[in-house]
């Protein structure tokens, strides 16, 4: 692709060329004369200088033509922007699919984004970071480099169901907290969810705290909450990222790893499950998607207005989730007297890392705020440890 100049004018050629020949042919005709040959006979019958009305003709069609160039040519003029988007599946993934959707509501916008899948999302978080990308799709865990803030919503224990983090989602939209949406050149442009991620077991006996002591569970390696985590309630840390912890766990490598239930067939988690094993059903964290920008690479208001366009989708993407997560055999709730040791632990670990600066102070207010609104009675609800 390249670019193509005349006069004052300038197009990004397509691949077939039919916008450099579109540019060519006006261009061209904008020397001719374009007036009826009996027009200029019987001008020159009536002693007028052929000359001065061949000039005098192209004066008066030259506001036209650069007004159907334009129209013609807009879409061409415009600047595209890279958008990369990280997709375990690749080009055939949904998320890629969900973003070549977006990229077409904002070409109506004026911006032009051309998204190139990734299935290695440290790849696509390290290529954003050095402007190989103008904008990237990643995990809430990837987007807590670039923004503390939004970067904790997945964190541990933050939200109990599907209700609240949509009601949190929905308050990130408001004008409000737009100042909250900017971390220095960046700028999250909107906040998809992922689903809540479960524990995978493969034995369903280590179904309690204290039963996962000395066990191996998975932990993405960039997240310092899982580290700390695993080691608070004495688990072996087992490090992998997003493309190994499925066969860490499949291949019996670990004991324990959480995901949501979006990965659960894609990844074949079944298979680490098998017959003996389980999926708690109970969220540790809600996991979300989070479109980042480089602020100076997009017109202004654009991040406003992505963030505005994408609860229309919370609908149907919350029951893509839910569909998912009705596929999961084994999916049993804790035993019975866990579930409030489980939460009261993940509140603890929350509260740590906070106070270490793994989370965003600011987020966890909020986030307590929406738990009380839903649970007034709740016991956290009368402290001010967050």
């Amino acid at each position: 692709m390249h670019i193509l100049k005349g006069g004052d004018y300038s197009c990004r050629d397509d691949e077939n060329g039919v916008l450099r020949r579109v540019a060519k042919t006006i261009l061209r005709r904008r020397s001719l004369p374009l007036r009826p040959h009996s027009v200029q006979r019987r001008s020159l019958a009536a002693g007028e200088n052929p000359m001065t009305s061949r000039a005098q003709t192209r004066l008066a069609w030259r506001p036209i033509f650069a007004f159907l160039l334009g129209w013609l040519l807009w879409p061409a003029l415009a600047t595209a922007q890279s958008l990369c988007v990280f997709d375990i599946a690749g080009t055939k993934g949904p998320l890629y699919s969900e973003m070549s959707e977006f990229a077409l509501e904002a070409r109506r916008w004026g911006v032009t984004l051309t998204p190139r899948a990734y299935i290695d999302e440290r790849v696509a978080s390290e290529d954003f970071k050095a402007g190989q990308c103008d904008a990237v799709l990643v995990s809430g865990m990837r987007a807590r480099a670039f923004n503390a803030f939004t970067g904790s919503i997945d964190s541990i224990g933050g939200l109990p169901d599907y209700t609240t983090l949509q009601q949190l989602l929905l308050t990130l939209t408001r004008t409000d907290a737009a100042t909250l949406m900017v971390s220095g050149p960046y700028e999250v442009a909107g906040v998809l969810p992922m689903g809540a991620a479960y524990l995978f077991l493969r034995d369903r006996r280590i179904d309690g705290v204290e039963k996962m002591a000395g066990r191996k569970i998975a932990v993405l390696e960039h997240d310092a909450a899982q580290v700390r985590m695993a080691s608070r309630i004495g688990a072996q840390a087992v490090t992998a990222d997003v493309s190994t912890f499925a066969g860490l766990f499949n291949n019996g490598q670990v004991d324990v790893t959480a995901a949501p239930a979006v990965a659960y067939l894609p990844l074949e988690l079944y298979r680490g499950v098998g017959s003996k094993g389980a999926v708690i059903r109970m969220p540790v964290a809600q996991l979300t998607l989070q479109l980042l920008i480089r602020r100076e690479q997009f017109p202004e208001g654009f991040a406003a207005r992505a963030r505005a366009h994408f609860p229309a989708r919370y609908p149907a993407l919350f029951d893509a989730i839910r569909s998912a997560e009705n596929d999961i055999f084994f999916f049993f709730p804790p035993p019975d007297g866990e579930l409030p040791k489980y939460r009261e632990m993940l509140r603890q670990a929350r509260v740590s890392m906070t106070a270490d600066g793994i989370y965003d102070a600011r987020m966890m207010r909020l986030m307590k705020r929406v738990r009380c609104r839903a649970e007034p009675s709740a016991a956290e609800c009368s402290d001010s440890l967050e």
